[in-house]
């Protein structure tokens, strides 16, 4: 099986969809030997922040020294991403190793009747392995969609359980309320951990302290005092702390203050029970995190933008940041999103910046119809097109805008990657990946 192979593999399991329980990987891992049982981890749930807070405590830990895996989903520009150690994706030739080893497994489960593993369930087993055999001291392991059934939760005792912001999304799957996601998030709590959570809004805080004295868990809530915002400015953010000074990070949006002071009580917490994490450790680590597709700067004159967010409140974090930057200019909008989304909303949190809106749809069968969208967009923008493809929606942009100009493309991870890629070709001025030594 060569790397090829194992993306063909991997993405055409697919056609299990996405169902919660921990019956499947429980069986799968088993037959790899548990290799979860024997590693360390920091789990992390939530609806927003989950992955740029993993990217600060993985970075932090790399940076001290320790051998430091990342877990997270979804990818940007190539799948390799959502695994890595000490920050450096999994090798092709090394991804179709663990994908031939694990499939054979897989295909001796189902000659012997069991169900048959979904992707998410596959490639997290993957991991598991993968960070077994090179050896790491701690895996920042994200989930994948709520907490309690995800396949993540198999793992049996973490050092710590994350709960990130909180907010509706995948209501469908988890629930209407934020009681219900709340919930289902905090099943990764175990009986006796630690839970670090973000500063919750009342119903979803009020029900992880509930799960955290049901299962005698220590509760511990990050507190957004201890940062002070500096400076934010395109590609770099500059924030205090009490503890540790003036912090650099390219990680940016106001927002991002939260998922740091999150990330900052982990890392006390660590320091706490015996890891060697420094000033100048953390400070570093900080500076070389990465998190692609989150109010990334890819291109300048026009300033570009790509974001990930797909719920209202990922979209509202995108403007309020925005309207520090950019108090007094409009921007031109690509967005693209999936029908089972809250479209609605986004596009009114959009609207107050957005000078245009281009409607475009990923190559994938959730995605909403540009018709439909861009129908929806005049309701809140007088200027309004709608293109059959990625490239012509990022060439119009480029058209309408002047160096002056900003323009972002939100909504949709299935699509930001390949605005990225089209971006670079055009401007030739993305920005070079940090050297992850520290």
């Amino acid at each position: 099986m060569d790397y090829k192979d194992a993306i063909s593999y991997i993405h055409s399991l697919d056609r299990f969809g996405s169902r919660p329980g921990l019956e499947r990987i429980g069986a799968l891992t088993e037959r790899l030997g548990n290799p979860q049982n024997n590693l360390k981890f920091i789990h992390i749930a939530g609806t927003n922040g989950k992955g740029s807070t993993a990217a600060f405590i993985s970075s932090v830990l790399t940076c001290a020294g320790y051998s430091t895996g990342l877990y997270t989903s979804p990818f940007v520009i190539r799948f390799n991403e959502r695994i890595k150690i000490d920050g450096e994706e999994i090798s092709d030739s090394d991804l179709a190793e663990y994908t031939y080893r694990v499939k054979a497994v897989i295909d001796k489960m189902v000659e012997e009747g069991y169900e048959h593993p979904t992707e998410f369930e596959t490639i997290t087993a993957l991991s598991f392995l993968y960070c077994y055999e090179k050896k790491c001291d701690v895996v920042v392991l994200e989930t994948g969609m709520g907490g309690r059934f995800d396949a993540t939760n198999i793992i049996k005792c973490p050092m710590m359980s994350v709960i990130t912001k909180i907010s509706l999304d995948h209501t469908q799957i988890l629930g209407t309320t934020m009681e219900n996601i709340a919930f289902e998030k905090a099943g990764i709590i175990k009986p006796g951990g630690i839970v670090v959570t973000y500063p919750q809004r009342k119903p979803a805080y009020d029900t992880i302290k509930a799960v955290c004295a049901e299962k005698n868990a220590r509760l511990v809530t990050a507190d957004a005092d201890d940062i002070k915002m500096i400076e934010l400015k395109p590609g770099e953010m500059v924030f205090s702390h009490r503890d540790y000074g003036l912090i650099k990070t390219g990680i940016v949006g106001i927002h991002q203050t939260y998922n740091a002071a999150v990330a900052l009580k982990v890392i006390e917490i660590l320091k706490s029970s015996g890891f060697a994490l420094g000033t100048e450790e953390i400070r570093t680590g900080f500076l070389k995190a990465l998190w692609p597709g989150r109010f990334e700067l890819i291109g300048r004159k026009p300033d570009f933008y790509i974001d990930g967010a797909h719920n209202p409140d990922g979209v509202r974090a995108f403007v309020e940041t925005y309207r520090r930057i950019y108090p007094e200019q409009k921007a031109i909008i690509i967005f693209g999103v999936s029908k089972d989304k809250d479209y609605h909303t986004m596009l009114r949190e959009l609207s107050t910046i957005a000078e245009w809106f281009i409607a475009v749809a990923a190559d994938t069968p959730r995605a909403l119809p540009v018709k439909t969208l861009s129908n929806e967009m005049r309701k809140y923008c007088k200027n309004v097109e709608f293109s059959d493809t990625i490239k012509e929606a990022v060439t119009k942009s480029y058209l309408k805008a002047t160096k002056a100009h900003v323009i972002a493309a939100l909504g949709s991870f299935f699509y930001i990657g390949q605005v990225r890629e089209i971006v670079g070709q055009i401007t030739s001025c993305c920005f070079k990946k940090p050297d992850n030594n520290c």
